[in-house]
């Protein structure tokens, strides 16, 4: 038998609740995670609150929150018709299931409730279900305390707080996932910002953490983010000047920090790291957008992503011939005003980093990378083509690169539809389009056409005399810049490669 002391008094709403102290194996022992509202234990997350609460000073943890539906069968020999548990407990009176054995009773009374005992049998080799308390808040902890005890590393004998919310045997699992929702969605936290600025600004008042304070009990993400607001003037002024960070930039600062400490694996204590790291910010920021002189633009994603990318560089992380994908990054995410397509503020700032690097890879590295060849499939075309190919291979030689050029009839045996279909398929799903107008075909204008309603980038080519261009070339696209080489196919396959390079950011 397991017996409980504790205060039971109302709160919020009437709910009937029992608050006292416990061992920590015997609310492990009576208790379990209704699979009914709880999420699926995170091993990870067992794993950081072992870690804080055997971190020493300062782990303290609220109690956990516990459910217990009162149970009495009115049918079984002996039991009595007057029995209200709920009620019998609130009035001092005490209460026996004649289900599970649990008993309440009074020991006093105490300012606005009852002082109680609570005894609950304890059978050894219970099941999860056969236990008889809920768990509505705190599971994670107590996984991580069995954890620790389980190894060794903690006393079973380790006093906690908790609390045990009593209900009729009626629609409690209702009520227990409504309380189970408010406690994880209703309270709001102390601002991070405002907890920062106390912990990372110096208010000279005594009471200011050092440096090496400032590490062992917060980490040293929080050393760094103290350097830069003290060493790095205007990188902060920049952040302060991005919108949505403006009033978040300690917050802000401290995401970045942790970001590239997680996708690097590194704790950034050297300082070399922590002067690369300082480097990649001011880099960063050099690609925000100016509105006014006090107001700049840049995605919350953006940011924090090129930080990541410029110490993988400066870090030695990233090859420096892949470094071209930075710029890249850049170009792109202008082209297409990535931060209209997501939601900006520092909560969100790192997941959208990573749905930005996704849709990159995905896009740039293959969309963005393929090229549609449109031409008259006539031989005597051939070799501007196969010159074109030439400069594409030599791009991607020398800059590392992986360009490649599609064309209309280069498709796998079993390829279905018509050939117009294909066509256009094939420009949506490439990023650049080279036409050659040498022709004169009616086709090639039309794909340029349907190219340019999508907003496709251009290169137009024509071999021939100056007069054969103009007559080759509708008006509605003479305002494109055309190479024009008149069989000097060396000039042809240079010139290409100048426009990817820089077309490519290369």
């Amino acid at each position: 038998m397991i017996r409980l002391e504790g205060v039971l008094s109302e709160s919020f709403g009437g709910t009937c609740t029992f608050r006292g102290y416990a061992r920590y194996d015997e609310i492990i022992a009576l208790s379990y995670a209704h699979p009914g509202y709880q999420r699926p234990v995170d091993d990870a997350h067992v794993e950081e609150i072992a870690a804080f609460i055997t971190s020493g000073t300062n782990s303290f943890s609220p109690e956990v929150v516990l459910a217990y539906t009162t149970k009495y069968d009115y049918y079984k020999d002996g039991a009595s018709s007057e029995i209200d548990a709920i009620a019998d407990i609130r009035s001092g009176k005490g209460f026996s299931s004649n289900v599970d054995g649990i008993s309440f009773k009074k020991i006093r009374k105490v300012n606005n409730g009852y002082l109680y005992e609570v005894s609950v049998p304890n059978e050894a080799g219970l099941s999860d279900e056969q236990k008889p308390f809920r768990r509505v808040d705190g599971n994670h902890r107590l996984q991580a305390v069995e954890q620790l005890i389980n190894n060794g590393q903690m006393t079973s004998t380790y006093i906690i707080p908790f609390c045990l919310i009593l209900f009729a045997d009626s629609d409690s699992l209702k009520d227990e996932k409504v309380i189970f929702h408010n406690i994880n969605s209703k309270a709001v936290p102390l601002k991070s910002e405002e907890l920062l600025k106390s912990i990372l600004t110096e208010q000279n008042d005594g009471l200011d953490f050092n440096d090496r304070e400032l590490t062992e009990k917060f980490g040293s993400q929080y050393l760094l983010a103290r350097k830069i607001l003290k060493g790095s003037p205007l990188a902060v002024r920049k952040l302060k000047s991005i919108d949505w960070i403006h009033d978040h930039v300690l917050s802000t600062i401290v995401d970045l920090i942790e970001y590239v400490q997680t996708k690097c694996e590194t704790q950034l204590e050297t300082l070399e790291q922590q002067e690369a790291f300082i480097n990649s910010l001011n880099a960063a920021l050099s690609h925000a957008d100016t509105i006014t002189p006090t107001n700049r633009k840049m995605a919350s994603g953006l940011l924090f992503l090129l930080v990541l990318m410029y110490f993988q560089i400066e870090n030695g992380e990233l090859d420096p011939e892949r470094s071209a994908e930075k710029d890249q990054l850049v170009a792109w995410a202008k082209k297409y005003d990535i931060t209209n397509a997501q939601y900006d503020d520092e909560q969100h700032a790192a997941a959208n980093a990573d749905c930005i690097r996704a849709i990159f890879d995905k896009y740039v590295l293959s969309t963005e990378q393929t090229i549609f060849m449109s031409r008259c499939f006539d031989r005597k075309y051939d070799e501007n083509e196969s010159t074109i190919r030439r400069a594409i291979e030599s791009v991607n030689r020398e800059k590392k690169c992986s360009l490649r050029l599609l064309r209309v009839d280069q498709h796998e045996e079993g390829a279905t539809g018509q050939i117009s279909d294909r066509v256009l398929k094939d420009i949506e799903r490439s990023g650049l389009i080279i036409a050659d107008l040498s022709s004169g075909r009616l086709n090639v204008p039309h794909e340029i056409g349907y190219a340019m309603g999508l907003h496709k980038d251009l290169i137009l080519i024509h071999n021939g005399t100056g007069a054969e261009a103009e007559q080759h070339t509708p008006s509605n696209i003479r305002m494109y810049e055309q190479i024009r080489f008149d069989g000097n196919y060396t000039q042809l396959e240079e010139e290409i490669k100048n426009r990817l390079i820089d077309y490519y950011k290369l």
